[in-house]
């Protein structure tokens, strides 16, 4: 077709060239007649216009092939750059049939529609269906996604398109059987020139590894409970003992029964943060949240937490910015919060340190700041802080015991609280842990004379 193009355009060039030549020359040849009209001036004129005509078609020849060549070694670069895009869709396809999830591109137009552009076979074995399905429309993917998840899942993505920000969640898939399973998706967002954004991204399934944290969690649970009740028995006999409630005891006996009581201790503590997270987890922790005042609530911890930090020779000093503040909470779990913070601080700080503790506005929220000038945390561990049994590799850090549960339960507490706990630390420079709670608004306080 192009080649087409320009054989006519050459063609084109060629006639009105000669055209144009001949009536030059005619032009010149009369005005040189009239000068001198001989017969020799007429010959002279016509082969200057035949050898002019012959320069001009041996151009146009030469240009010709030339942009014919030239054509021919785009498409040859075309050709190439197709095989080489379709070799790579080849590597890509056979590289994500070994992966044991689905790979995709997801494109969301700013219409509303979506498709995937791309998507390896593993759509098979999560969705029960096939590449082709979805290219045009996503519509029978999300038909699988389990009603209940459903919403949640595209609130999600339409929020991770808009502040272009990782995308992942957890959700499930009903398939066509009826069998249920479980997929953890994530994408990164990429905004295009048209408004459109496309995610890059990987789904797989792990049921299986989900119902093995649902079997390690009951298991927990039953061991914890079933250990609660034998270790209250011997916790209060070992306590009786101690106390000397049946005759004074020979010193060594005294010795060991003291440190039986403190690793009984140390068990209760244990099992009772287990029970506490596994409510936390199946949702059967009950809250009382009421409108009430922060700061008698902060002071009390300080209160229940004085003995603690006097152990490792550490003073809390309390300074209330902001004092007359009423937020929405559950005091004994904001205590509970409290606690785990105030006894890291006094741990993890050095002898005759001091712990500042700040109550203060920020905003419509409540902040509460507690800063210690400890060993701080290492750039390594900050992103474990408020997981489940994390602890720090230190020996000197491990030495000073915890079952690592205190902070992955505050931060669920402080989320049933509509909360939040976050932190600040530079390693061997001290840590600030933070709680932001939400402001209580003026009609929900209680009428007071």
């Amino acid at each position: 077709m192009i080649n087409q193009r320009i054989s006519r355009t050459i063609n084109f060039i060629s006639w009105l060239g000669s055209i144009l030549l001949l009536l030059l020359f005619s032009y010149l040849a009369w005005r040189g007649y009239q000068q001198t009209p001989t017969a020799d001036v007429l010959q002279r004129w016509t082969l200057a216009f035949l050898a002019s005509e012959l320069l001009l078609l041996t151009l146009l020849s030469e240009v010709k092939r030339l942009i014919r060549s030239l054509l021919q070694e785009v498409k040859q670069s075309e050709n190439l750059k197709r095989r080489a895009q379709i070799e790579a869709a080849e590597q890509l396809s056979k590289m994500a049939s070994q992966l044991p999830g689905m790979v995709f591109q997801f494109l969301l137009k700013p219409d509303g529609s979506n498709s995937f552009m791309y998507c390896s076979e593993g759509i098979r074995d999560i969705f029960n269906l096939t590449p082709e399905q979805v290219k045009d429309d996503a519509g029978p993917l999300f038909d699988r996604i389990h009603p209940a998840d459903t919403q949640t899942v595209r609130d999600s993505i339409i929020a991770a398109t808009k502040q272009l920000t990782l995308w992942k969640i957890e959700h499930r898939v009903q398939r066509p059987n009826g069998d249920i399973i479980w997929v953890t998706s994530r994408a990164v967002p990429e905004r295009q020139a048209d408004g459109s954004v496309i995610l890059y991204g990987f789904a797989s399934d792990f049921t299986e590894r989900k119902q093995v944290e649902r079997l390690k969690d009951e298991f927990v649970s039953t061991v914890s409970h079933e250990l609660r009740t034998p270790l209250t028995a011997i916790s209060g006999a070992i306590g009786l003992l101690h106390g000397e409630v049946f005759g004074p005891l020979p010193q060594q006996a005294a010795q060991m029964a003291q440190l039986a009581q403190a690793n009984v201790k140390k068990l209760q503590l244990l099992i009772n943060d287990l029970l506490d997270m596994d409510k936390l987890i199946a949702g059967k922790m009950l809250f009382d949240i009421q409108p009430q005042p922060l700061l008698p609530v902060v002071e009390a911890s300080l209160h229940d937490n004085q003995s603690y930090a006097q152990q490792y020779q550490v003073y809390y000093q309390l300074q209330a910015i902001s004092a007359d503040m009423w937020v929405n909470i559950d005091s004994m779990r904001l205590q509970q919060v409290m606690a785990n913070l105030l006894s890291n601080a006094a741990k993890f700080s050095p002898p005759q340190a001091v712990v500042n503790i700040t109550v203060q506005q920020q905003g419509d929220k409540a902040l509460i700041r507690v800063i210690d000038n400890g060993c701080g945390i290492s750039e390594q561990f900050k992103p474990y802080i408020f997981s489940k049994f994390s602890q720090a590799d230190s020996s000197d850090i491990k030495s000073k015991g915890g079952t690592g549960l205190g902070l992955a339960i505050s931060k669920q507490l402080m989320s049933r609280m509509q909360g939040e706990i976050g932190f600040q630390s530079e390693q061997d420079k001290g840590s600030e842990f933070y709680v932001l709670l939400p402001l209580a608004n003026v009609a929900e306080l209680p009428e007071t004379d």
